[in-house]
């Protein structure tokens, strides 16, 4: 018994001998870790990591995983990747080891590749791969849907030194020094501002082209983040959508062209640098860099399976020297897979925004972006009626459980990302936070909030002009906390010189969200101005608030009452009826002809009913608590149609039609930039007085604005049947990016051509007297040769200093008019990538 014992033990030692020595002999070392971003924290994937003075190596994976196995080590591990500095670390001579790597960016010189004569060998991988996008395009398909996960994090860094110092600085920092886990290796802060999760489904058919994102699940939270609703419409995955097999994509509201696009030899250059195996699959490794560094291309590395020309991955960055404006870096990680149908599906990406420090004693703004995607259906088309609208909000988006992020999420949420939402959660509780975030939105939305109502907007709270001598004022409206039904707003102002009260009272019933109805009634009484109504300009607050300073043109008082009914009968048809009653009422000289009578009379009553129509194909309209905001349109033109008709039967003074069209479309036009045109025309039926008539809207400030012709007088031109096309060109860095000099500025180059024809009846010309009733000449307006169209042309530079734009204007005719000139220039300032 006892030598059995014995044997079992011996068998047992000399087995763990065995296996102790040819773990030694002939065991594997194992090297493991992650390289992430010491600026930001965040994983680098496709990372290359190697030992040094050996042939062993790998890459990272999407969360900038490796795991690196190998008969033999030298002394240390080195980590490269391009745009950042390499990086070493000493080896010990443990079979298992685990290394972490910083990685710090540094500047990329394109100039770094050389290729020797003949075809660069690169170009042939890209030609096949071009020749396949239609294969692999997702858009292609008859339709997809997935599920998606999105994370969004938004940060304040670059804190320099200035900045920390300041007095309301100091006070956040104090409450925050005790979270470290936000602090990277070399001790730098962030300071977290914004942190969402968000589960949705998103929905898309080709013919028509539609899409819809279902937000099922979502939690937001941040600095000056009141109600989570708005917000939750924008963080799912609809607006994190990187398709590299179309020819552009559209990034920060700036196109930017795709390395495998149609004319990809005109923007890129390429070095085929290895073949690789990723996953299982064998790949090209492809460099790719812009031919001209302002250029709004990437510059990073692509892999190309050699199989069948797909993309596996990409890895892009947009380079600090494009032509774009505060934006230090954008860079873009994608993983593709293929769907049953053949075409390649994103199944994670990863998007960093990193906005630089616009002076030096301020800070600098980083947003990450993270979505993972999963249960990819593909070419099961939904009915065209299930694209009611292009964010939806399930009634229990924010009710979760607390397992639920935990079982939802593809990876558990890092220690930094948990630092974050401590951080987040005890900054919107700091006092001086919370003044700071409020004022902001005061001054972006015009409101400020306090409990259920809403203060503003500020721009009626006081204003100086020739009329009302100082104007004071003050208005509110209730808010989404006050009811999700119902919107009650009003203001009313008084001008010390007229000594006149001013006011606008309205309310608005929501019947549905879901096909946006509403009823509304409103009713006024407001100074305003012929050819300059406020609600007219209603979109262009700046030059509003210009034209209502100093001195006014051709002033008149009005008293309105409108009811108004709207609804959307299905995605971007937006059908709008209402009846108004008006009161006109001239603080200058004005007389006109009754309808049928050669009275003469100073004031007019207009009762009509309007209707209109409004269709966007591919208009994103967002819900923004009690109302509806548009993001603009994908690659449709947005038209609208509108029909009034005086009602004399019902109080009118007047017995008139109106018809009008409009047309608006952006369009991308590649190398040349994005090209803008609006399209108006209209006709109006009916002897009326011309304030009625189309008063076609001049500029005569000293600023530039794109809804009027910046050449024209006010009230120069009136007329009774009309069409004009606006057209206005934004080159980008076409030319200038081309020139040494130049170049470095980051100017860019604009242009404009307005185009105007227009004519007036006899019947309403004859409308006006030329005399008023006591012998004095009276001022009338002017008309256009239904023959010689208005033209004026300009062209100018944007970008100066990042902030200014001058443009020049030359009027091409009709410069016999008084106080005409043939050359103008306007400036403006402005904010943009």
């Amino acid at each position: 018994m006892e030598r059995s014992a014995s044997r079992l033990m011996l068998r047992f030692l000399f087995v763990g001998f065995f296996f102790l020595w040819t773990s030694v002999s002939f065991g594997q070392f194992i090297l493991q870790g992650k390289v992430t971003d010491a600026e930001t924290g965040d994983p680098i994937a496709f990372a290359n990591i190697f030992l040094q003075g050996k042939t062993s190596g790998t890459t990272t994976d999407f969360e900038g995983n490796y795991l690196l196995k190998a008969d033999s080590v030298g002394d240390s591990l080195r980590v490269s990747y391009l745009g950042y500095s390499t990086q070493s670390k000493v080896l010990s001579k443990n079979l298992v080891q685990t290394l972490n790597f910083q990685l710090w960016p540094e500047a990329f010189e394109l100039g770094t590749f050389v290729f020797e004569a003949g075809e660069n060998p690169a170009f042939e991988v890209i030609r096949q791969a071009v020749a396949k996008r239609v294969s692999y395009d997702k858009s292609k398909l008859q339709a997809y849907q997935t599920k998606n996960y999105t994370k969004i994090e938004i940060d304040i860094d670059n804190l320099s030194e200035d900045f920390n110092q300041r007095k309301s600085v100091r006070t956040v920092t104090a409450v925050l020094d005790s979270i470290r886990e936000l602090r990277n290796e070399e001790g730098q802060k962030i300071l977290p501002v914004f942190f969402s999760e968000t589960v949705s489904s998103f929905y898309y058919r080709s013919n028509p082209e539609l899409r819809k994102e279902v937000i099922e699940k979502t939690k937001v939270t941040g600095v000056g983040i009141t109600d989570g609703s708005t917000t939750s419409q924008i963080t799912g995955s609809v607006f994190q959508e990187y398709n590299f097999y179309k020819n552009w994509l559209q990034i920060l509201n700036k196109d930017f062209i795709s390395p495998i696009a149609d004319g990809w030899k005109t923007y890129y250059d390429y070095d085929l640098l290895e073949d690789v195996l990723v996953g299982q699959d064998s790949c090209y490794k492809l460099q790719v860099y812009p031919r001209r560094e302002q250029d709004l291309a990437f510059t990073g590395t692509i892999w190309i399976k050699k199989n069948d020309y797909s993309l596996k991955q990409v890895d892009l960055t947009i380079p600090k020297a494009a032509n774009l404006n505060f934006v230090d870096r954008i860079k873009i990680q994608q993983e593709l897979t293929p769907t049953a149908a053949g075409a390649l599906m994103p199944s994670k990406t990863r998007v960093l925004v990193k906005i630089g420090q616009i002076t030096n004693n301020s800070a600098g703004l980083l947003a990450k972006f993270y979505t993972a995607t999963d249960s990819i259906v593909v070419n099961q088309p939904l009915e065209t009626s299930f694209f009611d609208q292009a964010v939806v909000l399930k009634p229990d988006f924010n009710q979760v459980s607390s397992d639920y992020w935990k079982n939802r999420r593809p990876d558990p949420l890092s220690e930094e990302e948990l630092a974050v939402l401590q951080m987040v959660d005890t900054l919107k509780r700091i006092p001086i936070i919370r003044f700071y975030s409020e004022s902001l939105k005061f001054f972006a939305t015009g409101y400020l909030p306090f409990n259920k109502l809403d203060l503003g907007p500020w721009t009626e709270f006081g204003n100086y002009n020739n009329v009302e001598g100082l104007r004071l004022g003050f208005g509110m409206r209730t808010n989404y906390s006050f009811s999700n039904r119902f919107l009650v707003e009003g203001y009313g102002a008084y001008g010390t010189m007229d000594e006149r009260w001013k006011y606008k009272v309205g309310a608005t019933w929501i019947l549905s969200r879901k096909h946006w109805t509403t009823l509304g009634v409103r009713i006024g009484r407001e100074l305003d101005q012929v050819g300059l109504e406020m609600e007219n300009l209603d979109g262009n607050s700046i030059f509003l608030a210009a034209s209502r300073f100093g001195t006014l043109r051709r002033p008149f008082v009005s008293a309105n009452h409108r009811i108004t009914f709207q609804r959307e009968f299905f995605k971007g048809f937006l059908v709008s009826s209402s009846l108004n009653k008006s009161q006109f009422n001239p603080l200058f000289d004005f007389y006109y002809y009754e309808q049928g009578l050669k009275v003469l009379r100073t004031s007019f009553q207009a009762t009509e009913i309007r209707a209109s129509v409004r269709y966007g194909h591919d208009e994103i309209i967002l819900i923004d608590d009690n109302s509806r905001a548009s993001l603009g349109s994908i690659k449709w033109p947005i038209v609208e149609l509108n029909y009034t008709q005086g009602l004399p039967s019902i109080g009118s003074s007047l017995d008139y039609t109106k018809l009008k069209f409009y047309l608006y479309h952006r369009i991308n036009l590649g190398l040349l930039g994005v090209g803008r045109y609006e399209i108006d025309a209209g006709k109006i039926w009916g002897e009326v007085p011309y304030p009625i008539l189309e008063n076609h809207l001049g500029n005569e400030t000293l600023f530039y604005t794109t809804a009027a012709f910046n050449t024209m007088n006010f009230n120069e031109f009136a007329s009774d049947r009309f069409v004009s096309l606006r057209y206005r060109q934004s080159f980008e860095g076409f030319l200038f990016n081309s020139i040494p000099l130049v170049k470095k500025l980051k100017w860019r180059m604009v242009g404009n051509a307005n185009v105007l024809m227009g004519s007036v009846r006899d019947q309403n010309i004859l409308n006006i007297p030329k005399m008023t009733p006591d012998g004095r000449v009276l001022k009338s307006f002017g008309s256009l040769d239904p023959q010689i169209p208005y033209v004026e042309l300009g062209y100018g530079i944007e970008n100066i200093f990042r902030f200014f734009r001058v443009d020049f204007f030359h009027r091409m005719n009709y410069l016999d008019r008084p106080e005409a000139r043939p050359f103008h220039i306007k400036v403006s300032a402005q904010v943009i990538l």
